[in-house]
Parts: structure tokens; sequence; C-alpha cells
């Protein structure tokens, strides 16, 4: 593998770009001033025009395939599909998920570099030919086949793309740090250790040289069903969310070492829990009835418990180790924490499933976005804001992965039931207009035929199939915020898309 020296400086400036994005500001101000005026409100019932223009089928500069919908004078390149050859000798894995960028290499070190996942669960044939290996034990006939690639992206082209995590399972998301790396969550509490493998559940730190990828889990940071994950860069804390169905906590993770480089995690640290100051056992599953929040712009004061046993068993009937004690505690419970992240002063966490069902099951909506905020006198309180619940499918389908561009604009990934809209069928990418109200940024349009995959030259890497209802998953912006990143699911492709951002918030 031909893999370029990778400048540590450059990386370094990379990740801090990253760190140093703008407040925020017009879109999370918009949402607040909006929800302000009617603050029983769920949310909006359609979407918003955007500032893009309408939807059209554009072709992929790669393939020529029409495998998205986007506005007029925007364009984009298809990477790395499941099943193509890697620059290592391997092939890529499928079910591609989340995803980071840090810039590093390169002249002036502007090569973009995006680590991403494999939400891989269950045991496969082969272990994942990376050299960070965390559990390659031959268990229940075959391995547990998870992990991360890099791919590298100069002047809009891939360059190069090899594995640098193997041995975990179920990489959902994850977060990239302020010194440019990826860290990277199992979403799962998958115990192997009866089959003669380990226990999972744990966060894990990814370098873009995969020399350095070491495949040792930082266990301070809890074991549980992790989402994402989100680094403030002033403090060094690690804000961490769970997908469990009604019993997820919010977490955050105090490092001892805070020096802000590559291991500095995985040398232990303090876990805490989230708890609704003088409120226990605050549920925030849904407005209203027993829950503590009963409209939409609504804030509550928080403050962090410690937890004692972050490598705790998950204990029956109530949980993961960690949510269970937390529950103990009085801490808050949250519907299925997925995307998280920080910009400015605060971070914006999203729940997929706050909200009610048609049965009236709290815990089974629609989805919404928090803001959590610390407080500048105290580190140990902070706020929660419910910035934004979404009333009808065809304006909010179940947000999951969130990031927001340098300009302060935010982008959000549908995960719900496929839903028909003015475009058709179809996953999207949700943006966010000024005054907080969400529209239409893209949809998938991934249909692909078996002329199309013989022309390709993917013969037997993937089933010709309709995968429009597979979810986009991983979306980020290079520190410049002239590409925007993003992951289809399955058949596993990662795409770039490049267009006249500036004339709309993102």
């Amino acid at each position: 593998m031909a893999i370029e020296s990778i400048n540590r400086r450059a990386i370094l400036r990379g990740g801090a770009q990253v760190g140093a994005i703008t407040a925020l500001g017009g879109v999370l101000g918009g949402l607040m001033s909006r929800q302000a005026m009617a603050a029983s409100s769920m949310g909006q019932l359609e979407p918003a025009a955007s500032p893009y223009g309408p939807l059209f089928a554009a072709k992929d500069q790669e393939t020529g395939l029409e495998l998205l919908k986007l506005p007029r004078g925007f364009t984009y390149r298809s990477y790395s599909w499941q099943g193509d050859l890697m620059t290592d000798g391997s092939r890529v894995r499928g079910v591609h998920d989340g995803m980071g960028v840090v810039m590093a290499g390169g002249k002036g070190g502007q090569d973009a570099f995006l680590i991403r996942n494999h939400e891989l669960r269950g045991i496969a044939a082969e272990l994942l030919p990376a050299k960070g290996i965390y559990d390659g034990n031959l268990q229940s006939g075959g391995y547990v086949g998870g992990g991360c690639d890099v791919l590298r992206v100069r002047n809009g082209k891939l360059v190069e793309h090899y594995q640098t995590l193997g041995g975990t399972s179920t990489n959902c998301a994850g977060g990239v740090t302020p010194w440019g790396t990826w860290i990277t969550c199992e979403e799962t509490t998958y115990d192997g250790t009866s089959a003669g493998g380990k226990k999972h559940g744990y966060a894990f730190e990814c370098s873009v040289n995969p020399n350095e990828t070491t495949g040792q889990p930082i266990v301070g940071m809890g074991r549980f069903a992790h989402e994402a994950v989100a680094v403030d860069p002033v403090t060094g804390y690690v804000y961490e969310t769970e997908d469990s169905r009604n019993r997820s906590g919010f977490y955050r993770y105090k490092p001892t070492n805070t020096s802000g480089r590559y291991g500095s995690l995985a040398q232990g640290g303090q876990l805490q829990a989230a708890k609704v100051t003088g409120v226990a056992g605050a549920k925030l599953l849904a407005l209203g009835g027993a829950n503590a929040v009963d409209h939409v712009g609504q804030t509550l004061d928080i403050e962090w418990i410690d937890l004692d046993e972050p490598d705790a068993a998950p204990v029956g009937g109530v949980g993961s180790g960690p949510f269970a004690e937390a529950l103990s505690k009085g801490c808050l419970t949250m519907s299925r924490g997925e995307g998280i992240w920080h910009h400015g002063d605060s971070i914006a966490v999203v729940d997929t499933s706050f909200g009610r069902d048609s049965n009236g099951s709290d815990g089974r909506g629609l989805g919404a976005v928090w803001v959590y905020t610390p407080s500048k006198s105290n580190p140990e309180r902070g706020t929660m804001t419910l910035l934004y619940a979404a009333a009808a499918r065809v304006a909010g389908n179940n947000p999951d992965n969130i990031t927001i561009s340098p300009r302060g604009g935010i982008v959000t990934c549908d995960d719900g039931d496929d839903v028909e809209d003015a475009y058709g069928a179809g996953q999207r990418l949700m943006g966010y207009n000024a005054d907080g109200a969400a529209y239409i940024l893209a949809k998938s349009n991934v249909i692909i035929e078996n002329s199309d995959i013989a022309r390709m030259g993917r013969t037997g890497q993937f089933p010709a199939d309709d995968y429009r209802g597979s979810e986009f998953c991983g979306a980020c912006f290079d520190p410049a915020g002239d590409t925007l990143f993003v992951n289809v699911q399955s058949p596993g492709i990662t795409f770039a898309i490049r267009g006249p951002w500036a004339k709309g918030n993102l």
C-alpha cells in the first residue's frame, strides 16, 4: 500500500479548523425565535421552500448515473462503493454509516481524509484486515466484522482508501476530535467472551495514519449502545449519545489527560450523566404527560452526575450498565440519542424518536433537536433547550446524523420509513432556513439495474435494487465548507456534493 506520508502538524491544523468554527447563529437563533412564537406547537407540517431551489435528478460525475436529486448548480461524485478494491488490497465493506473529515497531508495539508464507519453487526466470515484490531478472535464460526476505513480525497477525487480499524461491531457514528482524529462508536453491548471473543459497546480512536490506530477501547467513555460524540475544544470534554429505545442517557466524559493528542482519551477519565435539576428521573420522550418538557422552546437546567462504573454490564429490563446507574441517581432519560455536533458555545443533540406515535406511545415520534449549552460560570451545570420537533413525516422524518457547516447551517439525515414528498420516494438530507424551518436539500435516487452494475464493472459486489429507502449517514462538511460528504448506507456509497452554498445558509 502506497500510503503517502501524513504531516502531523497539518492534521492538527485541520482539526483546529473543525473546532474553531463560527458561533451558533442564524439558524439556531431563528429556530428559537420561531418556536417562541408558537411554543405549544410541535413544529412544521410541510417542508419549507429551499433557498437553493427545487430538486432535479443529477448525474454522478463518476458513473453517469442519476443517483441523487439536487438543486440546480450542484454537482457530486461517488467514491468507494461496497465491494470496491481498496489501495491496501482489501475490499470495501458495506453498511456505510458515520463519518468525519480532517485535513492533512498533501501540499499545505489540504487533502481531505474521510474516516468512515461500517455498521456491520453479528459475526462475519472474515476479519476486516486493518492494522488496528480490537477483537480478532474466532468466535461462533467467524469474526466480529465491523470497523473503519479512510478515504483520501484530493481536488475532489479519490486518491486512495484503506482500512484503519477492525474487530469492532456495529460502528454507527462518532465524532472528529480537535486534534484531527475520529472517535468511532459501537452501537451494541454484545459480549463475545463466552465464545472466545471480547466485550463490545465501546468507543475507539482512529487515526488517518493506519499505523497509529491501536484498536484500544476507551473504556472510561462507557459501555453502552453508543451513537455519536462531540468534543468541546475548550474543555476537552466528550459529549456522548446513547441509542436504546426509551433507555438512553445523555453522557459526557472528562478525560484525565487534556493534552489533546492521539491516545489521551484512553488514559482514563470520569464518565458523567445529565440530570434535570430538581427533577429526579426526568423523562424527555415527548411533550407533556409524564415528561419534563411541555413545549418546543422550553429550557431545562442541567447538572452532571458522576458515574462509578462505566464498564458495568447491562441490567436486564433496565438498560445498559451506565444507564442503570444514571437512572438510580436520578438522571434523565431520552428516547434514542443519535447525532451530536459541537458548534460555537453549544452542542446540538438529536433524539430521533422524540414524540408520540399514532397510539400515543411516548418516545416513538418523528424526532427532535436539542441544544445543550454549558454554563460559563460552573462547568458542572448547563441548560438543554428543545429546539425543534417534527410534526409530520413529510416535514421531518426521524432525523439521525447531524452536521453544522462552517457557516452555521444545520443539515440532518432522515432515518425514518421511506416517505413520499413532492419529489417522489426516497430518503432525504434536510437543511434549515434562517427562520428555523426545515427544507429538503437532497433526495436519494439510488436505483441500480443489473446493466448499471455491469457497466460500472461492479458485478457481484451488490445486487440490483431500488435503494432509495436506504438512509443517508455520516454527513460532514470539509473545514472550508466547500464540500458536503455523505454516505448512503446500502449498497454502500460515499458522495461528495459541491454547489453554490452561498445562495443559502449552508
